[in-house]
């Protein structure tokens, strides 16, 4: 962090109990407030950017309560099914949430239900609080995507070598098999391995690059509907908007 205070990192523990975008909004305006009170500018860094634009856009969704019956409901389904039912209903939405991301999925069901309809249609309120501007890097060529996967590929071999493995035997045998820890990239991997999916520990750190690469793609594919997004190479371009 080279000492820069950050903010919403290690505030939940990783239980069944879901951290929603509106649980996000709600904790990150708080901290807006303070952070604006001291005069010191705000940066908003993803992450999962479906997060930040529910903080962020000029309109926001009412808030949607949990739906305890439904979730119980749904609970019962595979994570496919589950997937396949929102794809049905909000095939944008769908997009935006990995396929085997069981919580969000039910999550986005639940808000369709409430709203009778598309979450990505739905009708909101004005949300015009803040003003941003939005940026993210510019990984258009071939190129450009090959040093993006080289990049995580050496990220994911640096958090093995920093002790994930040993991070997630810490959490396991704190909290036990939560859903979200299951659900988390880079833990799911693990668990899977304790199963038998793969034979040996380096077969699970292939599929954790794998599926951070693919979550990449799904990242740039919302990067491409977001036309208030500003592509750069680097931080000069960023002072060049100031």
């Amino acid at each position: 962090m080279e000492g820069i205070a950050h903010h919403l990192i290690d505030i939940m523990e990783p239980l069944n109990k879901p951290y929603s975008a509106g649980d996000f909004v709600k904790d990150a305006k708080i901290c807006i407030e303070k952070i604006q009170n001291k005069g010191k500018p705000v940066i908003i860094s993803g992450g999962t950017w479906f997060y930040i634009k529910c903080l962020l856009d000029e309109k926001e969704l009412h808030e949607i309560s949990e739906n305890p019956k439904l979730r119980q409901k749904l609970e019962k389904y595979d994570t496919k099914t589950l997937w396949n039912m929102l794809n049905d209903t909000d095939k944008k939405r769908a997009e935006a949430i990995h396929p085997n991301n069981k919580e969000r999925i039910i999550r986005a069901i639940e808000m369709a239900e409430a709203l009778n309809g598309s979450v990505s249609d739905a009708k909101r309120k004005e949300n015009a609080q803040y003003q941003a501007l939005w940026f993210s890097n510019n990984f258009i060529d071939a190129e450009q995507r090959k040093e993006l996967y080289k990049r995580i590929n050496l990220r994911v071999d640096k958090m093995i070598e920093q002790g994930l493995y040993y991070e997630w035997e810490k959490m396991t045998k704190k909290h036990g098999r939560t859903k979200v820890l299951e659900n988390t990239i880079g833990y799911k991997e693990f668990f899977e391995l304790k199963d038998g999916i793969y034979s040996n520990l380096d077969e699970a750190v292939t599929k954790i690059k794998q599926r951070t690469r693919n979550f990449a793609k799904r990242q740039l594919t919302f990067f491409r509907q977001m036309s208030r997004i500003i592509k750069i190479k680097d931080e000069n371009d960023i002072l060049g908007q100031f």
